[in-house]
C-alpha cells in the first residue's frame, strides 16, 4: 500500500477497544530469531526480517497528539512523506493493522482498522554514524557523500521564514519556553543562560535579517543526530521530527551545529565540525562563528528541556539518568553561550 492516507474502516468503538498491549504482542509474535522489538518514548519499532514496522503509542503531549486512530493515521503518512526527503529508499509506506470479528490481527486484512503502521526497510544499525564513529570506521568518502546529500537537501527546501524580525521573535519565544522548564532544574543557571541568549539576539538583528533574507531558514529534518544517519551509498537520514512543522523550521546552520554538538558529545567533535563546515561550504554559506556558537547553546538548552520533561514522565526510563543528561546539556548550553559572547566581542 502507498503512503497516501485512506479512510479508516474501523468504527471508533472497535479501534478504542483494542489495547496497545494486544497489538504489540501480535507484532512480536511474528518475529523470529535475530529480530528485535524496540520501545521508544512515543512508539514501538519491530525489526522483523527485512522490514521495520513502527507503531505509534496513543499518547498526547504538547504539540504531539496521537491519542486518536485518525491522528495516528495522519502521523504515519506524514512520517513517510517527510522522511522520504532524505531516505526515499527506506520509507516504503503506511499499512493498516486490522482486527477481524474472530479476533485475528493482520496487516491490510479484511477486518476493522485498529491502527496504522509505517513500513520501512530494515537498516543495518552497525552502519549508523554513531556506531561507525565509535569503531573508528568513518572514512572521508562516507562524510563526503553525507555532506553532498545534506547540502542538496537544504538547497532544495524553500524558505520557511524570510523576515528577520519574525525569525528573532521565534528564537526569543523558544528561549523563554526553555527557561521556564530549566528553572525547575537549576533556577540561577536557567536565568543566566536565557539572559545571555536574549542579549545575543538583541545585539544581532543584522545577522538574523541576513539569515532570513538569504533563504537559510527552512523546514529542516528537526532531529539531526548521529544515530539517525546511515553511512551508506547513498546515505540515509531517518527519523525526522514529523509531528510539528513549527519545530522543524530551523536555520540550516543551527541544525548542522546540533549535529556537531551531538558528535562532540560522543567524543568525535572533528567529524561533526567537518560535516557542518563541508555542508555550509557547498552551500556558499558563510556563517559568523559567534552565531554558530549561539545556535549550539540554543540546541543544547532545548535538549536539556526535553530531558527535564522525561524525568517527570512515566516512560519506563531512568529518571536519575535523564536528570543527569539534562544537567549535562544545560552546562553545554552555558559554555556555548559564553563562547558566542566571546566570539562576538573579539
Amino acid at each position: 500500500m502507498s503512503d497516501q492516507a485512506r479512510p479508516s474502516r474501523a468504527p471508533a468503538s472497535a479501534a478504542g477497544a483494542c489495547p496497545l498491549a494486544d497489538k504489540v504482542a501480535w507484532l512480536k509474535s511474528r518475529q523470529i530469531a535475530g529480530d528485535e522489538s524496540i520501545e521508544t518514548h512515543f512508539a514501538w519499532v519491530f525489526l522483523s526480517g527485512e522490514r521495520a514496522w513502527k507503531l505509534r503509542k496513543p499518547v498526547r503531549r504538547d504539540t504531539m497528539d496521537y491519542a486518536s486512530l485518525d491522528a495516528r493515521r495522519r502521523g504515519a503518512a506524514a512520517e513517510v512523506r517527510l522522511n522520504r526527503r532524505l531516505a526515499p529508499h527506506v520509507y516504503l509506506g503506511t499499512r493498516a493493522l486490522t482486527l477481524d470479528a474472530a479476533g485475528r490481527f493482520a496487516i491490510d486484512g479484511d477486518g476493522d482498522v485498529v491502527d496504522w503502521l509505517v513500513e520501512m526497510r530494515r537498516l543495518d544499525r552497525s552502519r549508523m554514524l554513531d556506531r561507525r564513529l565509535a569503531r573508528g570506521e568513518v572514512a572521508a568518502g562516507d562524510l563526503g557523500r553525507l555532506v553532498a546529500q545534506m547540502a542538496t537537501f537544504y538547497a532544495a527546501e524553500p524558505p520557511a521564514v524570510t523576515d528577520g524580525a519574525a525569525f528573532g521573535a521565534r528564537l526569543l519565544t523558544q528561549v523563554t519556553a526553555n527557561e521556564r522548564v530549566l528553572e525547575t532544574l537549576d533556577p540561577d543557571s536557567a536565568r543566566t543562560l536565557a539572559g545571555a541568549q536574549r542579549e545575543f539576539v538583541a545585539a544581532h538583528p543584522d545577522w538574523l535579517d541576513a539569515r532570513a533574507a538569504g533563504g537559510c531558514i527552512v523546514e529542516a529534518h528537526g532531529d539531526l543526530r548521529p544515530e539517525h544517519i546511515l553511512l551508506d551509498d547513498p546515505p540515509a537520514v531517518i527519523d525526522c521530527l514529523e509531528f510539528d512543522r513549527n519545530l522543524r523550521i530551523l536555520d540550516r546552520a543551527e541544525e548542522l551545529e546540533f549535529l556537531a554538538l551531538e558528535c562532540a558529545r560522543l567524543g568525535h567533535a572533528a567529524a561533526g565540525e567537518r560535516i557542518a563546515a563541508g555542508c555550509l561550504a557547498r552551500l556558499g554559506d558563510a556563517v559568523p562563528r559567534a552565531l554558530q556558537k549561539f545556535y549550539r547553546s540554543h540546541r543544547a538548552a532545548t535538549r536539556a528541556k526535553l530531558y527535564v520533561w522525561r524525568t517527570v514522565e512515566n516512560d519506563g526510563g531512568n529518571p536519575q539518568r535523564w536528570l543527569a543528561t539534562a544537567r549535562e546539556y544545560l552546562a553545554l548550553a552555558r559554555e556555548a553561550a559564553g563562547a558566542a559572547a566571546s566570539a562576538r566581542s573579539a
